[in-house]
């Protein structure tokens, strides 16, 4: 049979694949030619929808946390100080903060205040596109009930919601990583528009770099992806050799275009923060992918092993009899097993998507360079769930795909109200009006730990400026954090002039009441400090009152 690349009914495949070695990259469609696009943008539109409805429920409830108020205080400074410092100490997440410094602009333009709902609503609507996204990698590149399965439970999955609705750059991440993958594939399933797929590989897989860093371990499970199709036999073989080259000169200029963020990157902030990870970290991490239910991780793995089981069985000849438990005896089993001997290259890349991420920043943690964390992992969420969706799509009675999609889709909906539930990170929600309600003009404002990585004063900043009053720090609160030296006001006193008698009673000969704030103190010999400058303080003033929180305590002081 001629060999051709050109996009096929999957019945006209069926008949003529019959004894005959099946073609090279094709691409089948489940519905005749003119239905494919208007049935898929249905389902997008639900799914996404959807994905958006959990997104934007209670999404201005739960109080910013630090990390968001820093991304949030950062894009809000003037630009050229902002291009500075992402050009500077903090290279990392570049464009999520240009992105949001103009979103900020044009906001602020329209009248709106930076308040929880409008700082986080990009990243709701960007994580509701991801969700799309993992949707048409199911349904392109593997069958309907994958794409409806793995789609579904990404956008309710614990982890995935936890970044939708924070003002940082991980549902972006996951978009463009996302649409780098279907790019890829796309690639390697089809001729047409070669160009302009290359070109989207290339400007997702770099953007998605910007937007943080530990997108080079996707980059690199890609390779390792494209390098295994080399030669895994199989209808993406052919496809992938021939892409060879065009593979190459996209990595070189991805290289090219990410060059200034790698230089700069070496002498940014680090990750030292984390600590050294442990094989129970790995088991952890899975564990909050499951909302902490270990039925419902078990159930997970079970499905996934299903996947990968059935696709090397429908790969295999001598899987034939074995496959026969799991695939219909019907027409539509011939097409359902058409679509099984094509899966395996996208199992194997989808592996690749999982696996190497996890396996790759446990083994670089070791060592002095930290890169196990959970919310960098979060990247390998949509592979896992598309694996759980392949495993449903594998199973040989139609009654039982349906109940165990339903099943599925019921346990993350279960667990759906505990991400609600724990949401918030950090209370700084509460203690800060308290500081609105109490402060008269000419109050002074001292906060410790107010250190770029602590960042107590940046929590306390970003209340005052989403929910404007007269409070405001003065500039010379002892320990004041300062963004144009992207650290303390004054570099020779730093934030420990916060928690120095000296320093304090010069500051409180200036003003009659003083808001003293602890936050965010890193460690036990600060808080040793931090505790005998609240004596000092309570010894020679009067404390008027003070609230505090498991987060922040904020003691108002007269002198």
């Amino acid at each position: 049979m001629e060999q051709t690349n050109r996009t096929v009914d999957i019945t006209e495949a069926v008949k003529q694949s019959k004894g005959m070695q099946q073609r090279p990259g094709l691409s089948y469609r489940l519905r005749r030619p003119g239905s494919f696009i208007s049935s898929n943008f249905i389902f997008c539109i639900l799914i996404g929808c959807a994905a958006l409805g959990f997104n934007l429920y209670h999404l201005g409830t739960p109080g910013i946390w630090f990390d968001e108020a820093f991304s949030v205080e950062l894009a809000r400074q003037p630009l050229p100080l902002m291009w500075h410092i992402i050009w500077g100490p903090e290279p990392n997440m570049e464009l999520y903060y240009l992105f949001l410094h103009f979103w900020l602009g044009l906001t602020g333009f329209l009248g709106l205040l930076p308040t929880e709902f409008v700082v986080r609503l990009p990243s709701a609507i960007f994580a509701a596109l991801s969700s799309v996204m993992v949707f048409l990698l199911g349904r392109r590149f593997l069958d309907l009930t994958t794409a409806i399965v793995g789609a579904s439970l990404y956008l309710l999955d614990f982890l995935q919601l936890v970044y939708a609705q924070q003002t940082r750059s991980y549902s972006l991440q996951l978009l463009l990583i996302s649409i780098s993958w279907y790019a890829l594939f796309t690639l390697l399933t089809r001729d047409t528009h070669q160009k302009r797929w290359w070109a989207c590989y290339i400007a997702a897989t770099a953007l998605a770099v910007y937007t943080h860093l530990f997108t080079l371990e996707i980059l690199l499970a890609q390779v390792l992806a494209f390098a295994g199709l080399l030669i895994l036999p199989g209808p993406w073989r052919h496809q992938a050799r021939r892409r060879l080259v065009a593979f190459i000169v996209s990595l070189l200029a991805i290289i090219i275009l990410i060059i200034p963020m790698l230089l700069v990157s070496r002498s940014g902030s680090k990750t030292g923060w984390l600590p050294v990870p442990h094989l129970h970290d790995v088991y952890n991490f899975f564990m909050i992918i499951s909302a902490y239910s270990k039925s419902y991780l078990l159930i997970i793995f079970a499905v996934c092993a299903l996947a990968i089981f059935v696709s090397l069985l429908a790969y295999l000849p001598q899987g034939e009899p074995l496959l026969d438990l799991f695939a219909l005896n019907t027409t539509t089993d011939e097409k359902r097993e058409l679509l099984l001997r094509q899966s395996l290259p996208v199992v194997f890349a989808l592996l690749c998507w999982l696996v190497v991420p996890i396996v790759l920043s446990y083994s670089v943690s070791e060592g002095s360079t930290r890169l196990f964390s959970t919310r960098y992992l979060v990247v390998v969420v949509p592979p896992l769930f598309l694996l759980v969706g392949l495993g449903v799509s594998t199973l040989r009675w139609r009654a039982v795909r349906i109940a165990l999609t339903l099943a599925l889709i019921g346990i993350a909906l279960y667990y759906v109200p505990a991400y609600y539930r724990s949401a918030q990170v950090e209370d700084w929600n509460s203690a800060v009006p308290w500081l609105h309600q109490h402060y008269q003009a000419g109050d002074g404002l001292v906060c410790y730990d107010s250190d770029v990585e602590q960042g107590c004063q940046i929590s306390v900043e970003y209340y005052l400026h989403a929910y404007p009053t007269a409070a405001h720090f003065t500039g010379d609160s002892p320990g004041e954090f300062s963004w144009r030296n992207f650290g303390p006001a004054n570099p020779s006193l730093g934030p420990e002039s916060a928690v120095d008698p000296k320093a304090l009673a010069a500051y409180a000969a200036k003003h009659t009441r003083i808001f003293y704030i602890l936050g965010r103190i890193p460690n036990d010999a600060a808080a040793t400090r931090a505790q005998a400058a609240q004596s000092w303080l309570a010894s020679h003033y009067h404390l008027i009152g003070r609230i505090v929180t498991p987060t922040v305590t904020i003691s108002l002081y007269t002198t």
